[in-house]
């Protein structure tokens, strides 16, 4: 199903190309390649487990979650609709607070967990004016766990807030006996698109915001099957699915691609621009 879909669209995306380079028609629109950054509200829900979806979270600072990546936004329909593919690293996690019986003490249970994830957001377009359009959008979205990265440090930790010399436990990094190794979900929202004209070229900048909604399991296989023992069990339990949430926030700035029907050349410049302006290609 997945893949008639994906080759669906590609059809959809060749048959925008073609029909537009035989009129030899300029487009108001181009393809733009951009990266994108922001951050995430991230957080775990527990399904059918209200006693650990009611754990109070840990500090705001504590929750805020980094993410980053690289876009290529193709334009559909002169710019009503946009299919935007995209490759980012994500952490996403929890951090709440506890308390622990067996040691006596309040307790932060905080994981991070790095992620690769290729997402597939589809944008509509409201034209509010020529430099400005609203949209909404959805993503559908597929995700790699991944070892510590650099800075980011993929791992869980427990540690007391009030007695930290009787108990802080040593971070375990997240590896496939403690985590799923991949997920799947979808984000939702909506945007501003701001078209810049800097005279020499053209900027395409998108300010979002969106909620994640993963669908898959983290728990491990290991861990649910008993071959691997829980982590941290005292801030969960694997009999209930823990899944991913999160409230994002982004910045993408994308420079757009003048693509020449002729020869499949790219010009960056208006002054190629103006050299061809007899001859049909995309651009704004």
């Amino acid at each position: 199903m997945k893949k008639t879909l994906i080759f669906l669209l590609v059809l959809v995306l060749v048959g925008q190309v073609t029909a537009q380079q035989r009129k030899g028609e300029k487009s108001k629109e181009a393809i733009a390649i951009g990266i994108k950054g922001g951050a995430s509200l991230a957080h775990y829900t527990y399904k059918d487990n209200n006693d650990l979806n009611a754990l109070p979270y840990d500090t705001l600072l504590k929750r805020v979650k980094p993410m980053f990546g690289i876009q290529v936004e193709i334009p559909l329909f002169n710019g009503l609709m946009y299919v935007s593919p995209e490759v980012a690293f994500a952490v996403r996690g929890d951090s709440r607070v506890f308390q622990s019986a067996t040691w006596n003490t309040n307790v932060r249970y905080r994981a991070n967990v790095n992620y690769l994830e290729a997402r597939l957001p589809i944008a509509v377009a409201i034209p509010a004016a020529s430099w400005l359009k609203p949209y909404v959008f959805a993503a559908p979205m597929f995700g790699m766990a991944l070892p510590t990265v650099g800075p980011f440090n993929s791992e869980i930790t427990q540690s007391s807030l009030d007695k930290p010399q009787s108990f802080n436990q040593t971070a375990v990094a997240v590896d496939s006996s403690n985590m799923a190794p991949y997920d799947y979900g979808f984000t939702a929202g909506a945007g501003l698109r701001f078209l810049v004209d800097l005279k020499s070229f053209k900027m395409v900048v998108k300010l979002e915001g969106g909620y994640h909604m993963g669908l898959k399991d983290t728990y491990s296989v290991l861990e649910q099957y008993g071959e691997a023992q829980a982590t941290n069990v005292q801030a969960y339990n694997i009999n209930w699915k823990r899944l991913n949430r999160g409230i994002e926030a982004s910045l993408t700035i994308a420079i757009p691609l003048d693509f020449h029907g002729e020869d499949d050349c790219f010009y960056w410049s208006e002054i190629e621009k103006k050299k061809n302006k007899n001859r049909g290609y995309f651009g704004f």
